[in-house]
């Protein structure tokens, strides 16, 4: 999944029941526990499922945190989670999750809960074209260096610097991986992947033979991602914001790099809006006249 939800649901889990990772078990997504959930979509599903997640684990551990103060005998706002483990005014105890769990099940406690998370604030008129659409934004910025051969047209990226705003990343690693996946295909959508047809309409570039991807040849020769320090948005699943596919625009960076490179060795070539930039659109801007 594009941006590692498995894992991120995973992690929500854990960190609000006070759990080890091996205790939480994922299901897939179908209609027989969620009649409507939301489509995989427009980098949503991290916040969509993970505030879900969030809810139901919260409803668990308040119920669960009544049992608890009862058999501790004490107030419940001293109670709270961890390592699998009951903590008492944040002292370890020996009472355990398994412990707890058998115990609120013997006393006819619910041990399931449903939760349904639908993103608040968004809204647009069309008519207006005014609104909210969005729950926040995500920014970033791109250093991209590339090398043109003026003689075939064809190029290599040296190397793209990237700051990303990842809010507070659950999963630095998972985000950083997700900015370069995303990266390597914004290269090849923007210098690659040309939709081709011929005089009667019908598509060409049908197939993996006729239509070219980026490989791992396509790839920059070194790519740095930064974290931007931030303190992230509360509509964000844990203050985490979406990674899916806003670093999908920092391929746009190389179409213009290319550019600037044709540019300066052809001072008569005119910057243009014609993706994918591909190297026969480069040799023929290398020696690109103007008109007189």
């Amino acid at each position: 999944m594009g941006q590692s939800v498995n894992t991120k649901m995973l992690q929500v889990a854990q960190d609000i029941l006070g759990i080890a990772a091996n205790k939480v078990k994922l299901e897939t997504t179908n209609t027989t526990r969620v009649a409507n959930t939301s489509p995989t979509a427009a980098s949503s599903t991290a916040d969509l499922n993970g505030k879900a997640v969030e809810m139901a684990c919260n409803s668990l551990i308040e119920r669960l945190t009544k049992v608890a103060s009862k058999m501790l005998s004490s107030e419940e706002k001293n109670i709270n989670f961890k390592d699998d483990f009951v903590f008492l005014n944040d002292e370890k105890t020996a009472l355990s999750w398994e412990e707890l769990v058998t115990q609120a099940m013997l006393e006819r406690v619910a041990l399931t809960e449903n939760a349904h998370y639908a993103t608040p604030i968004i809204h647009f008129d069309k008519s207006k074209e005014k609104g909210h659409p969005f729950a926040y934004h995500v920014y970033g910025t791109a250093i991209t260096t590339v090398t043109v051969d003026c003689l075939r047209g064809i190029y290599e990226i040296d190397s793209v610097k990237i700051v990303h705003d990842f809010g507070k990343s659950m999963n630095l690693g998972i985000d950083i991986g997700q900015v370069e996946g995303a990266l390597a295909q914004g290269i090849g959508w923007m210098t690659m992947e040309e939709i081709s047809y011929n005089s009667d309409g019908r598509l060409l570039s049908n197939a993996l033979s006729t239509y070219k991807v980026p490989d791992i040849f396509s790839a920059p020769k070194t790519i740095e991602t930064i974290p931007l320090e931030t303190e992230g948005n509360d509509l964000a699943i844990k203050k985490s914001k979406a990674v899916g596919e806003p670093p999908l625009m920092y391929g746009i960076g190389t179409y213009f790099a290319i550019q600037q490179a044709v540019k300066e060795f052809n001072p008569e070539y005119t910057l243009k809006f014609n993706a994918p930039f591909t190297p026969e659109k480069v040799l023929m801007g290398l020696y690109e006249k103007q008109n007189n």
